[in-house]
């Protein structure tokens, strides 16, 4: 028997220790349990060393555009393992201070397996050993793992993202399956690193259920590096070959790469935990209420382990949440309409709140290009737009679309204005210091009233509302 706590928390990763922080922090004795390493997925193989990598190919991009600037530079080459450690260290750095603030807080850390034996009980399973873990209440941050499809992973010529991740070189060609945010995130990384690229995606477009508009400009800017674009079909057939495997794709094309990257979705770790004998729903995720609390009502689940998931930044702040709802009487939800997403491609996309497609028709919509800004054209970065959605009665704004340089950084000042409730005027009155990149922000908005100082173009109807009339 290990002890007793008033909480334990299951995985390591954003959701799982901001709860174990936040519930350490009101003065309850926790336990946080990892089977693999502290920081989950996203800090070892996750967003931290794909971001890490993704901006040494956007840096080498630059790097060779610099005679855009009057620059003149040599060939610049790609020490791939000097690359690679440079990834490892940032993990390691980040690790290491996570592990000493777990500790500084008094969380007990144990490593291992854990699987509920009943409604209170933990077994932990490490080493050869087994554990008892006696909670009062129970977070699950379990995360999710990679889909193999009907090719299945073998980590040298069908790769996870987590397998390219741990790549010691550059291969000569990479085929990616999937035009999702990770596939379309190594897409843009491994072009900028010089490596041929094909992109196939069942889908009418890369990254569904984003921005029409804002997609093309990033399919433009990866096909103007070489990336080859294929959607509305898929891979039917794949094969090894000479020079490492070949697809043969719906259309009747085939692709022939050395390697081959799977990333068509991620599957929750939610079986294996002991919850079905609980009564709890596992079938495609855990299933929690609005509050995050299982049929179990001392049992919560955050994050990648739930229905639907899939960023960093929402287990976090679940991970508060389902602290706060376990043990307060007065459960609260969150809006999923203030939770902005990033996709660190090259060009950025960033969203928050409602896409144009699924504004209402009465709203009004401003785009405003950064080729019109100041700031972008001095960083030579006049690629993309901000885009705002704003409802017409009240000018309250309802959701933002951004593509270009420093997307996921400038989304940010929309949703502020969101949570805060300010209207488009209000956002287009603040003053934002010149030259910068936020000005676009407040341009798009002071555009809705035919204020904005770097164009004269006006806002406009949703498009979809526009079809309809």
């Amino acid at each position: 028997m290990r002890g007793s706590y008033d909480l334990a928390v299951v995985g390591s990763g954003p959701g799982g220790f901001a709860a174990a922080m936040t519930a350490a922090r009101r003065g309850l004795k926790v336990a946080l349990i990892e089977r693999d390493q502290w920081g989950g997925v996203c800090l070892n193989i996750g967003c931290i060393p794909t971001k890490a990598l993704i901006t040494v190919g956007r840096l080498k991009r630059r790097i060779q555009q610099a005679s855009r600037l009057g620059l003149k530079v040599s060939d610049v080459q790609v020490d791939y393992p000097a690359v690679m450690a440079r990834n490892e260290r940032i993990v390691t750095t980040l690790r290491d201070g996570l592990v000493g603030l777990l500790r500084r807080l008094g969380v007990e850390m144990i490593c291992g397996q854990a699987t509920l034996d009943d409604a209170h009980t933990l077994s932990v399973q490490h080493d050869g050993t087994t554990q008892r873990v006696c909670v009062q209440q129970i977070i699950l941050a379990t995360g999710s793992r990679p889909h193999p499809g009907p090719w299945g992973f073998d980590g040298v010529a069908r790769l996870s993202y987590r397998d390219a991740l741990h790549m010691s070189s550059l291969p000569s060609s990479l085929l990616i399956i999937g035009g999702g945010v990770i596939g379309c995130e190594f897409a843009s990384c491994f072009s900028g690193f010089g490596v041929p690229v094909t992109l196939v995606e069942q889908q009418a477009q890369m990254l569904p259920g984003e921005d029409p508009e804002a997609v093309r400009v990033l399919a433009h800017s990866l096909q103007s590096r070489g990336v080859a674009i294929h959607v509305g079909t898929t891979v039917t057939q794949m094969a090894p070959s000479a020079s490492g495997l070949t697809a043969t794709l719906a259309n009747g094309s085939t692709v022939t790469a050395e390697r081959c990257l799977i990333a068509i979705g991620m599957i929750a770790n939610s079986h294996g935990l002991g919850l079905e004998s609980l009564g709890i729903d596992t079938e495609g995720g855990i299933a929690v209420n609005e509050f995050l609390l299982t049929t179990q009502p001392h049992v919560a689940a955050i994050g990648d382990c739930l229905r639907g998931h899939g960023l960093a930044h929402l287990a976090g702040a679940e991970g508060v949440l389902a602290v706060d709802n376990l043990c307060g009487s007065h459960p609260a939800s969150l809006n999923h309409q203030l939770v902005p997403r990033g996709i660190y491609t090259d060009p950025e996309i960033a969203q928050v709140g409602v896409t144009e497609s699924g504004a209402p028709g009465s709203a009004r919509v401003s785009r405003f290009a950064f080729a019109a800004l100041g700031k972008a054209l001095c960083d030579d970065e006049p690629e993309g737009f901000v885009k705002l959605i704003v409802e017409e009665a009240t000018g309250r704004i309802l959701g933002g679309t951004i593509v270009g340089a420093h997307a996921s950084d400038l989304i940010h000042l929309v949703v502020l204005a969101m949570s805060q409730g300010l209207t488009a005027r209000q956002l287009a009155r603040t003053i934002t210091a010149h030259p910068t990149w936020p000005e676009a922000v407040s341009e798009a908005a002071s555009q809705l009233y035919g204020e904005s100082l770097s164009s004269a173009l006006a806002a406009r109807a949703p498009r979809n509302a526009l079809l309809h009339t």
